[in-house]
């Protein structure tokens, strides 16, 4: 399996996640409600669902994963090697050429409501958005490979902080795919 130089994979995580933070601060200054509400079918999730399904996320991970960063003693290792587990969640959730081939149903626990207030639901993400930028800088001073974060499905798994790193990263990117569909589905709403 490929190896990373870990700081050269923390920037490029960190750039990517800058990237959404500024994306999201768009859609919050510029997007029409009713386009954050428009979703693409019966069922289907709309901007704002996508947007809190992540938060869902964040706020499991983010604190965990802050307090592990926070009491490691472990020194930074130059190379990050992902785990077989690890790599398999992360390369599931990437998309490819900016198309997600592979639908997934949202594990428990992670399927928004339909009624969302678009002020909170945003406000929310960049907070937890920010905050994930501040782990990834912290980052840089700990072991990717040493330290183990329980995933959220089934806490006695665990995998290695660089692995959740860039499953969140990626998992984003699979979501950023969906937004952007979301939102040019409907050009007549954008110019209200």
């Amino acid at each position: 399996m490929k190896q990373y130089n870990s700081s050269n994979l923390l920037h490029s995580l960190k750039e990517d996640s800058v990237l959404l933070l500024e994306q999201v601060e768009q859609i919050g200054s510029h997007t029409p409600i009713e386009l954050l509400e428009a979703n693409d079918g019966p069922g289907r999730w709309n901007t704002l669902q996508v947007l809190e399904h992540l938060n869902s996320y964040y706020c499991y991970y983010i604190p965990k994963m802050l307090e592990l960063v926070e009491k490691s003693a472990t020194e930074p290792s130059v190379f990050f090697k992902p785990g077989i587990l690890g790599g398999y969640f992360t390369r599931s959730m990437m998309p490819k050429d900016g198309v997600v081939k592979n639908k997934m149903k949202a594990m428990k626990g992670h399927s928004p409501n339909t009624q969302l207030n678009s002020e909170n639901v945003i406000s929310e993400f960049l907070q937890w958005q920010r905050k994930l930028i501040l782990l990834i800088g912290k980052a840089e001073n700990i072991d990717l490979n040493a330290i183990r974060v329980p995933i959220s499905i089934a806490p006695y798994l665990k995998l290695k902080m660089g692995d959740m790193l860039m499953f969140i990263v990626a998992h984003n990117k699979r979501h950023w795919v969906q937004i952007e569909n979301l939102l040019e589905r409907y050009p007549a709403l954008q110019s209200i």
